[in-house]
């Protein structure tokens, strides 16, 4: 390249050119004449092309100016060989120089450096990026650790709020706001040292988040200092149960007079069972039926497009898009007045083809067909192990579908305080088809440690034949556990659909926002099973309490 300032020092394979190099102050420093120094005493007695190169390449002097213009018109444009080896050369020496000198020449390049130094501008270090970039030395206060290196290395301090340009408050007040919850909160977690100052900074921007999402310009500033005066007369925290937000946070004292409430209140969660007779109507395995199961038919009904299909445990390429299919169910809207049908997933009308596609899958209901292939059982008496029973818990599992049907793939359960007590990853027994990731929320079953007869067993040591099992339309979940209890509450049947006759029953999305107005299952990754489960704990309180007013 003609332009190029580099020249010898230039690590890029440039194809050399008849014109000469212009005049630049960088071309001549001692660090060039050390090179040509360095290059000729490797290199000893030179020989003819190598002279001819040397003949060939642009010289400049000493003192900056252009070579003669008759030594740069004399030189013949070299061969590709000879461009070739001598860029190779340029490259090697180049590396050298930026890595350090040769051995026996470590005077000389002290010398050099010291002459650079004082010969070669700024501008020119600049223009010259192969030249070793020198730092300047670090005295020893600067090379001690800060004493905040801890808490860099934790989320702690005042909170810096990001700008949203949708927020209906200024960025200045909103940090002003954030900074004032931030110095309440680290009053209030004294106690908790680091772990409290961390926790400080996350429920500032919590507790901020919360202010305004649930106001406006105008009732921002209200509603935040009335959480600030209440942060304010909050004592100390006593420990890591006594944390949280003003939403959020209970008064340990409070809290432990509602635990107690509750309790009371489940005590009469006992009438609220249903019978077997209304478990039985509504698909609950209520007894082990015996008998001869009937014939295995492999010919079963597509669970989502309703076709015939051969269950097989190999699948071929064409049988993974058999099926199409679509995602949601029919729903009702008006269109041009006329109540229509259509899939919300597409939103394509009714009897439209699926919008997608996969592996047909299927569910067997049948109890001694699901018995024959893996035996029910019935709650112990005592809970296995020896521990004592949970007189009320809240059940959610997950399910996905395999070559061999529905089966378990996660199990969640919690207290009647709403406590987890139960979370497992179940491994099915058949190659799985289909995740059911939209609902379950489960991608991969890599966690996964327990079979089925495994999570069984740990779910049979918090309950027994008498524990009170609250959840919404378990006869799926008690299914694929082939576990038969009878001790059951479900919220479907607690508010049944007025047109239950059809057996059409209210999902439990509808319930939490008729009765407990919340949204739930709002995720696109899937459904919270911890979240359905305390949802139909608060669903079967809110009855009981009703019921008891009244």
């Amino acid at each position: 390249m003609p332009s190029c300032p580099r020249e010898s020092f230039c690590v890029y394979s440039h194809t050399l050119k008849d014109t000469p190099l212009p005049a630049t102050d960088s071309v001549t420093t001692p660090q060039k004449r050390k090179l040509n120094a360095s290059e000729d005493s490797r290199s000893g007695p030179a020989s003819t092309s190598q002279q001819q190169q040397r003949a060939m390449k642009p010289t400049s002097t000493v003192s900056g100016k252009s070579a003669s213009s008759s030594s740069s018109s004399s030189t013949s444009k070299p061969s590709a060989e000879e461009a070739a080896a001598l860029v190779a050369k340029k490259r090697k020496l180049a590396a050298e120089i930026s890595s350090g000198e040769p051995s026996g020449s470590r005077s000389a390049t002290a010398s050099a450096s010291a002459s650079t130094k004082t010969t070669t501008s700024p501008a020119v270090l600049m223009a010259r990026p192969d030249t070793p970039s020198r730092k300047p030395a670090t005295t020893s206060a600067t090379s001690k650790p800060s004493s905040n290196t801890a808490s860099k290395l934790t989320v702690s301090g005042p909170p810096v709020l990001k700008i949203d340009i949708r927020a209906h408050s200024k960025p200045l007040f909103r940090q002003a706001v954030a900074t004032q919850f931030y110095n309440e909160f680290l009053r209030i977690y004294t106690p908790l040292a680091q772990e409290g100052a961390c926790l400080a900074t996350a429920h500032a921007v919590d507790q901020e988040k919360d202010v305004h999402s649930k106001t406006n310009q105008g009732s921002y500033r209200s509603l935040a200092a009335s959480i600030l005066q209440r942060l304010k007369k909050r004592a100390l925290s006593t420990g890591m149960d006594d944390v949280g937000i003003d939403s959020v946070w209970l008064d340990p004292s409070l809290k432990a007079s509602e635990d107690v409430a509750l309790e009371k209140i489940w005590e009469d969660a006992g009438k609220y069972v249903q019978t077997a007779e209304q478990l039985e109507a509504n698909g609950y395995p209520v007894a082990i039926l015996t008998g001869t199961p009937p014939r295995y038919d492999p010919k079963k009904e597509c669970e989502r497009c309703t076709k015939m299909f051969e269950v097989s445990d190999d699948l071929e390429g064409v049988d993974m898009h058999a099926c199409q299919y679509h995602q949601m169910r029919l729903r009702n809207k008006l269109h041009n007045g006329d109540k229509i049908k259509y899939f919300p997933c597409c939103d394509a009308p009714q009897g439209s083809t699926g919008c997608q596609d996969g592996p047909h899958v299927f569910k067997d209901d049948e109890f001694l067909d699901l018995h024959h292939r893996i035996p029910f059982i019935e709650t112990p008496k005592d809970c296995l192990g020896g521990k004592k029973s949970h007189s009320v818990v809240a059940m959610d599992c997950e399910m996905c579908y395999t070559t061999g049907g529905f089966e378990l793939i996660r199990i969640s359960v919690v207290d009647k305080l709403g406590k987890p007590i139960m979370d497992e990853l179940v491994k099915p027994r058949h190659p799985v088809l289909d995740m059911n990731s939209r609902f379950s929320g489960i991608t991969s079953l890599d966690g996964a440690k327990l079979d089925l007869e495994q999570a069984r067993d740990k779910f049979l040591e918090l309950v027994n034949r008498d524990t009170i099992v609250v959840g919404q339309s378990l006869e799926n979940d008690f299914k694929v556990l082939r576990l038969i209890h009878t001790r059951v509450i479900d919220t479907a049947m607690l508010y049944p659909h007025p047109q239950a006759y059809l057996n059409y029953r209210y999902s439990l999305q509808k319930l939490a926002k008729m009765h407990l107005s919340i949204n739930i299952q709002e995720s696109e990754t899937g459904h919270d099973s911890f979240e359905d489960a305390k949802t139909c704990l608060d669903l079967v309180r809110i009855k009981m309490e009703k019921d008891a007013a009244s």
